[in-house]
């Protein structure tokens, strides 16, 4: 039997990320898959934003899992994110995204830039986008560590999708979105349709204000963590 392996991460930028769901090639995963830091310097009119009726942009630089994730091994997903921050809508962080028949569907979360501060930004998207911020600390210094999971029961993987922000200091966990659908693909095991099971996650930075000045927008992500459930 081989040995688990923990995926490269590969840039992608918006809608090219697909084709890593076409592969046939589906290697046993480590359960833990931690990541170096990286810097993420997303350039203008950049962006992962769905709006009707016609606004469906996905052109911003994400890095991804180089391997699909069966939808029902994902556990969590971890990433700590700060930037420069300095222009409306400047943002990063963790992208999250599920082939459907017919359009994708994707997550992210992380910081954006609204308002003349940082905020904790999520996005959640199927046919359509929505849009929920929270604030930061005044002291957060427009860093934040955020976690996506898979809710559960007992031993039971349920539908939803919890945001938590997590602090660094004592780990303790806020939670500040629910997304109810997310798993809904997910099918019972003896099932195999792996269209409908796969997920690639990544993390990601966009710009999609041009800024008024030549400062590059530079998203630090730090602490990277992908965890699947010990089937």
């Amino acid at each position: 039997m081989s040995e688990p392996i923990v995926p490269k991460l590969k840039l992608h930028h918006g809608s090219s990320a697909m084709a890593i769901s076409q592969s046939d090639i589906k290697p046993k995963l480590a359960t833990k898959m931690t990541y170096p830091p990286l810097t993420i310097h997303p350039h203008p009119k950049t962006d992962l934003w769905r709006k009707p009726p016609s606004t469906d942009i996905d052109n911003a630089p994400i890095y991804l899992l180089s391997t699909p994730i069966d939808l029902h091994s994902f556990h969590t997903a971890r990433v700590t994110v700060s930037g420069n921050w300095s222009t409306l809508y400047d943002q990063g962080g963790l992208a999250l995204f599920i082939p459907d028949e017919d359009i994708k569907k994707w997550v992210k979360t992380g910081i954006e830039f609204v308002n003349g501060k940082p905020f904790v930004s999520t996005v959640a998207t199927s046919r359509w986008g929505d849009w929920s911020l929270v604030p930061l600390p005044e002291n957060a210094n427009g860093r934040v560590t955020i976690q996506v999971e898979r809710e559960t029961k007992g031993d039971e993987r349920v539908e939803s999708l919890w945001v938590y922000i997590i602090n660094e200091e004592t780990g303790e966990k806020l939670g500040i979105r629910e997304i109810t659908w997310w798993f809904r693909h997910d099918i019972p095991r003896g099932q195999e349709d792996a269209a409908y099971r796969c997920l690639l996650v990544g993390v990601f930075g966009a710009r999609p204000t041009v800024p008024e000045g030549n400062d590059p927008l530079e998203v630090k992500i730090e602490n990277f963590e992908v965890t699947l459930f010990e089937d």
